[in-house]
């Protein structure tokens, strides 16, 4: 896990993704059942998502910087990262 990625994941509102272990990754996508929300989910080594959301947030009316601080934020990438 690399904190530059994390930080530049977190400054552009969530474009890209932050790698984990076990060929793992973190992705922002568009929720299909609310428009402008966003979600942050687990990719598996095959590239396909996992079923949890990890986190949300309204990105019509705000940023990933303004849902999350980024000691939290960081704080929740390194609970996935196992």
């Amino acid at each position: 896990m690399n904190n530059d990625q994390i930080i530049n994941f977190y400054q552009n509102n969530g474009f890209g993704h932050i790698d984990l272990t076990n060929n793992r990754e973190i992705r922002s996508l568009p929720s299909f059942g609310q428009f402008g929300l966003m979600t942050l989910r687990i990719f598996n080594q095959t590239g396909a998502p996992e079923p949890e959301v990890i986190f949300q947030w309204d990105n019509l009316s705000s940023a990933l910087a303004w849902a999350i601080n980024l000691s939290d934020f960081m704080a929740l990438v390194e609970k996935y990262n196992h």
